[in-house]
């Protein structure tokens, strides 16, 4: 498997599978909140390890701690800062719930394409 597939994988462990109700809503009422950064932290833990288990180790300890430093950082804007609620808006498309999952997810896989993009 390409090291894509693996990010995906992660994302969707850490972001669907390893995510409950409790990390969903509260990790929208404030930017920082213990909902939030339990699921910010899960989700980069699961990233780190599907680039684990696709044999990544990276240059240095500091580029793998830079990238999970950066998955969880953006992870954490995305989310909590309601990116994809904010580009329904301003692009003007309908602001119902299946276009902003689907502009979220596009958001996520876009950081996992830059992610991929170092190996």
């Amino acid at each position: 498997m390409t090291l894509f597939v693996w990010l995906v994988i992660g994302h969707l462990m850490g972001d669907w599978i390893l995510q409950n109700d409790w990390m969903a809503k509260g990790k929208q009422h404030s930017w920082l909140n213990r909902a939030g950064l339990t699921h910010f932290s899960i989700y980069t833990a699961a990233i780190l390890a599907a680039l684990g288990l696709a044999g990544w180790r990276g240059e240095s300890p500091a580029q793998l701690l830079a990238i999970g430093a950066s998955l969880f950082i953006t992870h954490w804007l995305i989310d909590a800062g309601r990116l994809a609620e904010r580009w329904v808006r301003f692009y003007g498309q309908s602001n119902v719930e299946a276009v902003r999952l689907m502009v979220d997810q596009t958001l996520h896989l876009l950081v996992l394409v830059g992610v991929a993009s170092l190996g």
